[in-house]
């Protein structure tokens, strides 16, 4: 009796699974749009002040924007690739990056999780000056309008050069835009 329960037990939960729509419908048509795969250009203010020991350069504060030009895979996955500009105490880096995101599944207000590593290229040395990177981090999204959204995220960046590594507790405020399909 007990195996029969069971296997009607599952063949309800195993129904019930696959009668779900394939296509989720969205509460609002701009968030139902946000769902959908295509191309993705997101541009972010950055900000970063450093982590205990701050004395070698580039290791105190920066600030800067960079811009990230990828795609949307799915509702929850986006890859991209990226340029920056960031001044810090020292002198100006240029980061050259790979962005990677998972947003959550909601409607208007969108967590996500990110991770961005790269080169920071440094135009006075190249050889001494420039940096390895990785900046994960974790946010959310508001989608505001048709193919836009504003994002806040929070995150470490941790950088590793010839002779110092530094490490930052970094801020970023972005927009976000979505071509036509």
């Amino acid at each position: 009796m007990r195996t029969k329960l069971s296997l009607l037990l599952l063949l309800i939960t195993i129904a019930g699974a696959y009668a779900q729509p394939e296509q989720r419908i969205a509460k609002n048509p701009k968030v139902n749009y946000d769902w959908r795969p295509g191309f993705v250009s997101t541009t972010e203010i950055v900000y970063g002040f450093g982590l205990a020991e701050d004395t070698s350069p580039y290791a105190k504060y920066y600030y800067g924007i960079s811009s990230i030009a990828g795609y949307q895979f799915t509702r929850n996955i986006k890859a991209g690739a990226g340029l920056g500009i960031h001044s810090h105490n020292e002198g100006t880096l240029f980061p050259v990056f790979i962005d990677a995101r998972f947003s959550f599944n909601s409607q208007q207000v969108v967590p996500f999780i990110s991770a961005s590593g790269g080169v920071a290229l440094s135009l006075q040395d190249v050889s001494t000056e420039t940096r390895i990177f990785i900046s994960p981090s974790a946010g959310v999204k508001w989608v505001v309008a048709n193919r836009t959204g504003i994002s806040a995220s929070m995150g470490i960046m941790s950088m590793s050069g010839a002779t110092y590594r530094s490490s930052f507790v970094n801020f970023k405020l972005g927009l976000e835009f979505k071509g036509k399909n």
